[in-house]
């Protein structure tokens, strides 16, 4: 998915991987702060998401068995990020 095509709507169709991804691109490609605050508030009615340590290894575990997927985020060579797909608008793992 592009980030245009990006919708409060289309945003349920997308796989932690494919979630990642946008997320990744949007933090590379939006300059603008505000457009990309929005973007990721729209993603994020999808999805958790968090950022974590690599060492934080039992954290890590602990998300991972909430149905968290962990990612390597680029230039950050220590950190990972999780998301997790909500059921509904309502849901957050927490």
């Amino acid at each position: 998915m592009e980030i245009n095509e990006l919708t409060a709507t289309s945003v349920w169709q997308l796989s932690e991987e494919e979630a990642f991804m946008l997320i990744d691109k949007i933090m590379k490609e939006v300059s603008d702060k505000d457009e990309r605050n929005a973007l990721t508030k729209i993603i994020s009615q999808a999805f958790d998401f968090r950022t974590v340590s690599k060492s934080k290894k039992a954290m890590i575990q602990s998300l991972s068995m909430l149905g968290f997927k962990f990612f390597a985020v680029e230039n950050e060579k220590n950190m990972l990020r999780g998301l997790c797909k909500r059921k509904n608008a309502q849901q957050s793992v927490f």
